[in-house]
């Protein structure tokens, strides 16, 4: 089987896993929920139709920086791309430009630029009031967040 057939075969695995998991979560009793009787459990960003050849990594998110869009507990969907595949309003995991030590970085691209040949960006928090300081250059970009899995809130 080639890359593409592993590719969407896993894909659907994970589609079939997470449709079970979503549905077992239905039949439970919902009386206590902290929310609204929303349950929007996951969310495709754009595009991500295109990536389905590509592997398709995740991580898991640590702090509220991207909170409402998602925050502590979730999982996002990411795939390696090329910075000229990058634009204003997506969604970036990175490594921090001047800090080696601070890794998967998530934010939103809110300015892209070019510097010898090399694309760069200006990120941002969507709940944070001010953008990253540092030009991101596309050598610390490792790929663009495709999806996001919602952490379920558990009530005690």
């Amino acid at each position: 089987m080639d890359r593409k057939g592993v590719a969407i075969l896993a894909l659907t695995v994970a589609l079939v896993a997470m449709g079970i998991g979503w549905l077992s979560s239905g039949s439970r009793p919902h009386e206590n929920l902290p929310y609204d009787n929303t349950y929007e459990w996951t969310e495709i960003f754009r595009g991500y139709e295109a990536y389905l050849d590509r592997r398709i990594s995740y991580s898991l998110v640590s702090g509220t920086s991207m909170e409402p869009t998602f925050g502590e507990g979730d999982v996002i969907l990411w795939v390696e791309v090329e910075g000229e595949d990058l634009k204003v309003g997506d969604i970036i995991i990175y490594k921090h430009p001047t800090r080696p030590g601070i890794d998967n970085i998530v934010h939103r691209i809110i300015e892209v630029g070019m510097t010898y040949g090399e694309y760069r960006f200006i990120a941002k928090g969507d709940n944070l009031p001010e953008p990253d300081r540092n030009w991101i250059p596309e050598g610390n970009v490792h790929g663009l967040v495709i999806g996001v899995i919602y952490a379920a809130e558990v009530s005690g």
